[in-house]
């Protein structure tokens, strides 16, 4: 029988947002999502070949670890039914699990909003397993607000194809969210305030987008197989999300 070989942690791959953390012995800051490289052989696989970098990024417990540097804007399919209220608080007080969504804000912690993705580049290079987005503290409302604006798209093309007379609609993940590093602004408060790059939708103006820009977006007919596959496992997780802190940052 071969030797089991020791992983690095019991933890699967997720995407946490940097709002500006240093590249640890490069002359560089990351802003955006970044993926912990070495949980996962078949992501750290399908990352290399599409020449992901990888950087070393320091966390609050003081030590640096390898992360996948996602490239920005990072497109992604959100396995979300929908945002069931606009605000976190009413997200975190409501049983939210069955729309995919985790929310988490217990009194003394950070707030947490999570969903699970598949990014459309490594799906091509043949990782199809969903894994988790996650931000917390401010984040959690830069995320909240990415989402309404995706859903805002999503109408748009609800609308669109029922003035074509072909009215259909639209599943939350159906169309890729783009996801962006917005600019540096001050978040926090009184003298803890600092200055960040909020997680942003970087769908362009509405006049931009054309069937061309939206039909680049779609979802090949595998994330659906995927979805309906793995759907009982998404909505446990979002569960999970809203009894226990994962930990992440």
């Amino acid at each position: 029988m071969a030797r089991i070989i020791p992983k690095l942690s019991d933890r699967g791959p997720a995407m946490s947002w940097s709002i500006g953390k240093e590249v640890v012995g490069a002359d560089r800051i990351h802003r955006g999502w970044f993926i912990d490289q070495g949980l996962d052989d078949d992501l750290d696989e399908a990352a290399a070949d599409l020449g992901w970098i990888i950087g070393r990024l320091a966390h609050l417990d003081g030590q640096t670890r390898p992360h996948w540097l996602v490239p920005m804007p990072c497109p992604l399919h959100v396995l979300i039914l929908g945002v069931p209220y606009m605000n976190i608080f009413a997200l975190a007080r409501n049983d939210i699990a069955y729309s995919g969504l985790g929310c988490r804000w217990r009194s003394g912690d950070s707030s947490r909003l999570g969903a699970m993705v598949i990014h459309p580049e490594l799906l091509r290079a043949g990782f199809v397993e969903p894994f988790p987005i996650m931000a917390s503290s401010t984040s959690t409302d830069d995320l909240l607000i990415a989402l309404l604006a995706h859903n805002q798209v999503l109408n748009a093309c609800e609308a669109a194809a029922a003035n074509a007379g072909s009215p259909r609609a639209f599943d939350f993940w159906e169309v890729a969210l783009p996801f962006g590093a917005g600019e540096k602004t001050p978040k926090g408060k009184d003298d803890k305030t600092s200055m960040i790059s909020p997680i942003i939708c970087a769908h362009p103006p509405a006049a931009q987008q054309d069937v061309d820009y939206l039909r680049g977006l779609l979802a090949p007919p595998l994330v659906r197989r995927i979805v309906v596959d793995r759907w009982p496992k998404i909505t446990a997780w979002a569960a999970e999300v809203a009894r226990i802190d994962d930990r992440m940052d």
